[in-house]
């Protein structure tokens, strides 16, 4: 197993090529499939150590070729990629014997860790056969095999503890006091109840070793570790059907659970985000049915005005919000081209135009001497950047400034957006490119918003290998930067200028 052959099935292009880069030079020997059709041909005929699969695939999807792997395959490491969206599939498919799964989007590191963990699987899997078959009767042959085993039980990151029919523990692993954070010293030797204080542990054990059957539990955080666990216990049985104890295996599942957690609360953000503005439409609604006595103070058309706003809000919360989910589920397909970055930023200072002047408020735009393009999907920067200045009239008081300009160096582009507004406080800052996540206080009680703009900008920026910062204090006003790789053509035309 010198060299680990890997295979990433996946009908996206640009996952499939991301995946390759980031295993690119470690040794692999990698392949491509664009379907479940090609990927399992491919297994097929060639076999491979790990494949890296995405679940939701046309015609043969991820579910199918797993199954297929498990049963005629069973060696190969499968590593799901999925999206946020569609994280529960993954837990579902790592149940069905996957060994891992990676989120979209991913950076190049995580894709290595998690490889990685599978060859180390691997290769500690063909030490123990090629220790199993070379076994012999001489007593030293059998003495190293114990001490290498030894070692490899000793590198197990999950938790393992062994116990006879009494459930006294006869053995285990370092892994598991650092995991169940047991105390007593020593631990081999003493009942179980002794070292783990969930009752609940304790009876799964004794009803596997009882029933002669298989008991899986979940640990809550703070019943037998600070982390979440899920406990399989095994009874060990011999040739003649004896039982000779149990193997007790302690998985930390902490992360699936924070996942579940993101994805409820990531609910119910969305569903006190949507019932805002319906609840304002319902109530202008009801009043116009019922005569309400302050229409002759407002009018039926200021009313209808207030609902059109409260419903553009409605429908920008639900763009970015789809925007969001397919920007992290990796199923953006982003139709790159040359733009000049000037033109872009003045079609949208002539957009934000009106609005800016309805408040008195000056825009003004210096661009850098040289001109540059940068390689961006044309609509998805134009919405980012929207919103930045969107963004700068909103927080920004009447008679207030908003001064746009860019420079290039060092084969980047940077955009400056510098306004005269209410700036932001230290403690928030950290916070504003979080999802729905708006900066409360008296001078944004009145300014509507869902806080999904700034998120929404960070992932096209990084989507596009660009960097956005944010400068800002009370009462100074806000500089958001955001910078961009220009092309190497362009890159080449403006050094020669600025000579």
């Amino acid at each position: 197993m010198d060299t680990m052959r890997i295979l990433i099935i996946d009908d996206e292009k640009v996952i499939r090529d991301g995946v390759e880069r980031s295993l690119a030079g470690r040794g692999y020997q990698i392949a491509k499939a664009d379907s479940g059709e090609s990927g399992l041909s491919m297994i097929e005929q060639n076999g491979y150590e790990v494949v890296l699969l995405d679940l939701m695939m046309p015609g043969i999807d991820g579910f199918t070729v797993l199954d297929w792997i498990r049963e005629h395959r069973p060696s190969i490491q499968v590593i799901v990629i999925t999206g946020f969206a569609t994280v529960s599939k993954a837990v579902t498919a790592m149940k069905q014997g996957a060994f891992d799964f990676v989120g979209k989007p991913f950076t190049p590191d995580y894709i290595r860790i998690v490889v990685e963990r599978a060859v180390d699987k691997l290769r500690l899997e063909a030490e123990t056969e090629r220790l199993r078959e070379e076994r012999t009767l001489s007593l030293e042959a059998i003495q190293k095999e114990k001490s290498l085993l030894k070692t490899v039980f000793g590198c197990m990151v999950e938790a393992v503890l062994i116990t006879d029919p009494a459930s006294v523990v006869v053995h285990h692993n370092p892994a598991a006091i650092k995991l169940l954070e047991i105390q007593t010293d020593p631990v081999i030797g003493k009942p179980l109840a002794d070292s783990i204080s969930d009752p609940a542990v304790v009876q799964m054990v004794r009803e596997a070793i009882d029933n002669g059957r298989v008991v899986t539990r979940e640990c809550a955080a703070g019943t037998v570790s600070r982390r979440c666990l899920r406990a399989h216990c095994a009874p060990v049985m011999s040739s003649s059907g004896m039982i000779l104890g149990s193997v007790t295996t302690f998985e930390d599942i902490s992360t699936l659970k924070e996942i579940d957690q993101m994805k409820s609360d990531f609910v119910a953000m969305v569903a006190h985000e949507l019932k805002s503005p319906l609840a304002s439409i319902e109530q202008m609604i009801y009043a116009l049915q019922m005569d309400c006595p302050h229409e002759a103070d407002f009018s039926c058309h200021q009313l209808h005005s207030r609902m059109t706003v409260r419903t553009r809000d409605l429908l920008r919360l639900i763009e970015n919000l789809l925007n969001l989910s397919k920007l992290e589920s990796g199923t953006v397909v982003f139709n790159l081209e040359p733009t000049s970055g000037h033109e872009l930023i003045e079609e949208i200072v002539e957009v934000m135009r009106p609005q800016a002047e309805a408040k008195k408020i000056e825009v003004s735009f210096t661009p850098c001497p040289e001109p540059w393009r940068f390689n961006v999907d044309y609509d998805h920067m134009r919405t980012a950047i929207m919103n930045i200045v969107s963004n700068a009239v909103k927080y920004t008081p009447e008679g207030g400034r908003l001064d746009i300009s860019t420079t290039v160096s060092g084969g980047f582009a940077n955009l400056l957006f510098k306004d005269s507004g209410i700036g932001i406080n230290p403690d928030d800052l950290s916070h504003i490119f979080d999802r729905f996540y708006r900066v409360k206080g008296k001078a944004t009680r009145h300014i509507t918003g869902s806080g999904l703009g700034l998120s929404l900008v960070k992932e096209v920026v990084e989507a596009h290998q660009g960097y956005i910062d944010v400068q800002s204090r009370p009462g100074q006003g806000t500089m958001f930067i955001l910078s961009f790789p220009i092309s190497e053509a362009v890159a080449g035309q403006n050094a020669t200028v600025a000579s």
